[in-house]
């Protein structure tokens, strides 16, 4: 920890030092610096009531819905972004804090205040504490068509490299260079590229290496590259490979496109993720993930009709092997790193067994055009099907699980005054196991029971200048 604390305060000094100097070589470096500057911050709180079904045989309680995650927690952040010293250098600087107001219910941490741990290799599951936390401390860099960022960061630009999210995002040690190319009426390529050697996900306080599916052997770094070509014709298409150095590969292509029948918005996209890892040995060795090539493919419709926002999407999953489901991260253990996956549903399962298809429809509605300006209501629906165990001894490969969820939403947004832009948001989730097997058993790992799930929600944004 201390090691970290010191790695952090050299990176700031050593971030500071570099833009001062550069800010103090023309008055004109300085007014870059200062004059295009911001300061802003939120203020954001959070409870959730989430039951889980029991289904222990063994259990009084066998049936029943009992306390998984039950908690209140306050959050606030504060996010300084520099102007460019000489059009060319800048400093960002962000921290973040939690209160944990309320918390009861075995499941730790709740991810959005501070797990007790401090980093995710100490973690005992044991609970959660309030604390405090910088999340972005970098120098960043920009030269005509091409721009740096280095320190401790969030990727900004095409690679497969992601950050988790609670109000706020995770954070690597690393750096991330760009550049962007403007072929006027021909497009516009975007092209990055990012390596670290450190990250935290953003309920631990302190930075933590990388390591492999078994949770001991280390990852001396990640990196990946990617690639966005707009067409500006309404065609997108973005590629990225990355790597998990001596481990994991993984690969992403999306092909994304937009249209506006009848003045009415319509949007459609083609997703592939795609995993290899380069160890072996099935069952018998906790370091392999998946034989062969994992994958999880998307489809996505979006259509606009007047106040109402329609969404249609499917996805089907291959991901054989020793975990038996799919992930975008090149580090498969929980919190060890994150990557990209363009497709979010929240409706609690991840939706990624091995052989698993599901389709979601969902709908929102701004109620704007009744008098109710700012409120918005949704509700949605996940099916999922032909969900398949891991390769494990003593699991029945002829397995097939189903799961489905229903969800709820009631949004409002305050539309003027001092706290313009506030929002409320309430979500609710039903989910539904259509299976007795208990929680992350039978070969399924990430598949859990019956649950019922609120979650409500305040932001609070504001602006200091």
């Amino acid at each position: 920890m201390r090691k970290i604390n010191y790695a952090l305060a050299l990176i700031e000094s050593a971030t500071l030092a570099l833009a001062l100097s550069a800010m103090g070589t023309s008055p004109g470096y300085a007014s870059g610096f200062i004059e295009d500057a911001s300061l802003k911050g939120n203020v954001f709180y959070w409870q959730r009531q989430r039951d889980r079904r029991d289904t222990d045989p063994n259990s009084e309680y066998q049936g029943q819905y009992r306390d998984n995650l039950h908690h209140a927690s306050l959050n606030s952040n504060l996010d300084f972004q520099s102007g460019y010293a000489g059009e060319w250098i800048g400093l960002d600087f962000a921290v973040f804090g939690a209160a944990e107001l309320s918390s009861s219910g075995p499941a730790a941490p709740n991810e959005i205040g501070f797990s007790k741990a401090r980093t995710r290799w100490d973690e005992k599951w044991d609970g959660d504490s309030s604390g405090a936390s910088v999340y972005n401390a970098a120098l960043k860099f920009k030269y005509n068509d091409y721009w740096l960022r280095a320190g401790y960061i969030q990727p900004t630009g095409q690679t497969i490299i992601a950050p988790h999210w609670s109000f706020l995002p995770g954070t690597y040690r690393g750096a991330e260079v760009g550049a962007r190319y403007d072929f006027k009426e021909a497009g516009a390529l975007s092209l990055s590229w990012m390596w670290s050697d450190k990250y935290k996900a953003p309920w631990y306080r302190d930075l933590y290496n990388f390591r492999q599916a078994d949770g001991k052997t280390p990852v001396s770094y990640l990196h990946s590259f990617g690639m966005k070509y707009d067409f500006k014709n309404n065609l997108v298409l973005e590629g990225a490979f990355g790597q998990a150095a001596d481990y994991m590969d993984q690969y992403f292509a999306k092909a994304a496109w937009s249209a506006t029948p009848y003045g009415n918005a319509l949007s459609a996209s083609y997703q592939f993720y795609g995993a290899h890892d380069k160890v072996s040995g099935g069952a018998a060795n906790p370091r392999d993930v998946y034989d062969g090539l994992a994958w999880l493919q998307a489809i996505t419709v979006g259509y606009n009709v007047g106040p109402l926002d329609l969404r249609l999407e499917g996805s089907w999953v291959k991901a054989e092997g020793n975990q038996g489901f799919f992930l975008q991260r090149m580090t498969p253990g929980y919190a060890s790193s994150n990557g990209r996956l363009d497709i979010w549903w929240d409706a609690r399962s991840d939706w990624n067994a091995n052989g698993e298809k599901a389709v979601f429809a969902g709908a929102m509605l701004d109620l704007t055009p009744w008098q109710l300006a700012g409120w918005k209501v949704g509700a949605s629906y996940v099916w999922g099907w032909d969900a398949r165990p891991a390769t494990l001894p003593g699991v029945d490969p002829r397995q097939r699980l189903k799961e489905s969820a229903w969800n709820l939403d009631l949004i409002y947004q305050i539309q003027q005054g001092r706290a313009r832009d506030t929002q409320f948001r309430l979500h609710y989730t039903h989910y539904d196991n259509h299976s007795d097997l208990p929680g992350y058993s039978g070969g399924y790992g990430n598949i859990f029971q019956d649950e019922k799930d609120i979650k409500f929600m305040v932001l609070v944004p504001f602006t200091l200048f």
